[in-house]
């Protein structure tokens, strides 16, 4: 089936490929035709626009300025409704610079010499506002390929174009100070002349960085941008060469400044609207690829992972499943998506315990439903114990729209675990038994041992009887400490108070007159075992019976590093240097018990330890070791 699957895979995929290629090679044969129609057009325009020349050179340029002015248009509504593609901002700084331009070049346009608006001005007032446009076009041409994966913002570059835009209009009317640029009879001033070579530097740098980040462009339109270019560079020289506005030079260049244009046309407008694909920079079609390719890659991730990934909707539908859920699942990703999760996969059972779950995650109250046991049930019936870790997913508003889960399939750890409890039960029950027994034979044993002793008058036999008695003593002692051990480790650790504990075992023991316990532990807790109470009763104990003329035990905490020290200290006669670690020791009991011993024990079950750091004949210093993250204070709890 799987093979079946993956062959029809491949095929709709080599059909939808096929279907894109035989499209793109449809839309980039209408491109083509398209733009050779605009070509010849553009052709024909130059031509008729050089015949009106001959009937009236003031018709002409404003019809040519008109046209440059609607090709600059026409680029920035393009480059406006295309400005959420992140990926290039070329489009973005040139179209919106060209926008700033055309509002210059109308003025200029409508304050040539002869159009009679601007009352009071000479042919000085246009050539000034062609000259402050040139220089707004270059630098606009020039930023837009440095700024190209700069991403700028839409609305930061509209500000600044506009900024730069009045300053030069009001240097020009408001605050004359924009240099002449033309002068009555004499023609052009060195600043207008020195003015175009420069901007025409500047467009040849422009140029220059366009080529330099050319592969972030179709081929097609990355030529029309050089050439548009190149042709504004020439049309900026002949602009040197006039004396008169109407001269000939000077139609030579707005012509070529037209032809400029329309290769702008051509690369944005044309080119852009006919075939997408190609619309300015090819960086779209490939951040399509690897959009593609990223998810590709995720969906390969997914599906190697060892874990099970499932994505559920707002409504409990599957919107994604990994391989091996599927594969615990029994069930094809591409049919399990869209099935509602709760009646495919969970048993009727756990139904509502699901979907009470369910619910408190999409109203956000994940807390402690994010790790949780569950049971699945497969598409052949068996059933799977499933360690689920949920997070919620949300959208761009912040609402809960889904939960992904990845689990861990842990059923035959959880059989495994039931198993060896059941086992752990019943050798824990022959030890209750057989434990029984042995005390209630050492009893009979020692009422025998003493109905013996009192017949007997042998003084040899009364010593023997006596040895025989404190070794049925110490059976005893082994026999009950073997319960203490017993019972080490067999129930989870908890969180558990110090201070409650030593106050409880301060209440059990019979202490003498004179010995007071203190303990400054408040609201600290520790994760331990539940016999973590003997651990404080032995110290309790030990100080008593071992400490000398103690009068004080105390029990403290401080910072070790990320650690916590327990500090349990008395004024006793202390531990000889040569016995601190004997006395943790299982042998170390002939002579004095096993409550150290078990101490160490109890507390290694978490990992933590104990050792003796007093000094002889001042007192015992007991320090045990609580790891981080196994103490809190309250204040810190989850």
């Amino acid at each position: 089936m799987q093979n079946n699957f993956m062959r029809t895979e491949t095929a709709a995929h080599a059909a939808r490929s096929g279907a894109e290629s035989r499209w793109g090679r449809i839309e980039q044969g209408a491109a083509e035709s398209g733009v050779w129609r605009s070509l010849t057009l553009l052709t024909v325009l130059l031509v008729a626009l050089a015949a009106t020349s001959l009937y009236s050179y003031l018709l002409f340029h404003t019809i040519a300025e008109f046209v440059a002015i609607a090709i600059a248009l026409g680029v920035f509504i393009v480059a406006w409704n295309a400005r959420t593609m992140r990926e290039n901002g070329y489009l973005l700084v040139a179209g919106t610079g060209l926008l700033f331009v055309a509002g210059i070049e109308l003025v200029h346009t409508l304050a040539y010499d002869g159009m009679g608006i601007f009352v009071g001005y000479d042919a000085n007032l246009p050539t000034q506002l062609w000259i402050a446009s040139r220089y707004l076009l270059a630098g606009a041409l020039l930023a837009a390929p440095l700024l190209l994966h700069r991403n700028p913002g839409s609305r930061g570059v509209f500000a600044a174009f506009a900024g730069v835009t009045v300053l030069l209009l009001l240097s020009i009317f408001a605050v004359p100070v924009f240099p002449d640029c033309y002068v009555e009879g004499s023609g052009l001033t060195p600043f207008k002349v020195w003015s175009e070579y420069i901007i025409a530097a500047l467009l040849a740098l422009g140029a220059v960085a366009v080529y330099r980040v050319r592969d972030a462009f179709s081929p097609r339109v990355a030529a029309h941008l050089i050439a548009a270019v190149l042709v504004m560079i020439a049309s900026e020289l002949a602009f040197t060469l006039y004396i008169s506005v109407y001269g000939l030079s000077n139609m030579i260049g707005h012509l070529l400044m037209v032809l400029s244009f329309g290769l702008i046309y051509v690369a944005f407008v044309e080119t852009g609207i006919r075939q997408p694909y190609a619309l300015v920079f090819s960086g779209l079609k490939s951040s399509e690829e690897r959009l593609r390719r990223e998810k590709n890659r995720l969906a390969q991730y997914l599906d190697i992972a060892g874990a099970l990934f499932v994505v559920l909707d707002k409504d409990g539908r599957i919107a994604l499943i990994n391989r091996r859920a599927s594969e615990v699942l029994g069930c094809p990703a591409d049919a399990a998506v869209g099935e509602p999760w709760t009646e495919r996969f969970i048993p009727p059972v756990e139904r509502e315990r699901f979907r009470a779950l369910f619910t408190e995650l999409m109203q956000g109250e994940i807390g402690v439903n994010e790790h949780v046991k569950m049971l699945i049930v497969t598409v052949g019936g068996g059933e799977r114990i499933i360690a689920w870790h949920n997070t919620v997913l949300r959208d761009e508003d912040g609402a809960v729209c889904g939960i992904l889960s990845s689990g861990e399939d842990i059923t035959e750890q959880q059989h495994a675990e039931e198993a060896l409890v059941r086992a752990n039960a019943k050798l824990n029950l022959l030890a209750g038994i057989t434990r029984h027994d042995i005390l209630n034979q050492i009893t009979v044993a020692r009422a025998y041992i003493e109905f013996a002793g009192e017949d007997s008058g042998n003084p040899g036999l009364q010593t023997c009887l006596e040895r025989a008695h404190a070794a049925v003593d110490e059976i005893q002692k082994q026999i009950e400490f073997s319960r203490d051990y017993q019972d080490m480790g067999v129930a989870a650790p908890i969180w558990q108070r110090p201070q409650d504990l030593i106050a409880e075992s301060v209440s059990y023991l019979a202490l003498p007159a004179g010995i007071d316990v203190r303990a400054d532990l408040s609201g600290l807790e520790i994760y331990a075992d539940p016999m973590v109470k003997k651990v404080f009763y032995n110290l309790i104990d030990n100080a008593v019976r071992h400490g000398g003329s103690v009068t004080e035990v105390r029990f403290s905490c401080t910072r070790a590093g990320p650690d916590l020290l327990i500090l349990c200290e008395d004024d006793g006669t202390g531990i000889p240097d040569g016995e601190k670690e004997a006395i943790f020791r299982e042998a170390y009991k002939r002579r004095y018990g096993h409550g150290l011993f078990l101490v160490a024990g109890i507390l290694g079950i978490t990992g933590m330890t104990i050792r003796e750091t007093g000094r002889s004949g001042t007192g015992a210093r007991f320090e045990i070791t609580v790891p981080n993250g196994a103490y809190r204070f309250e204040g810190e709890r989850e």
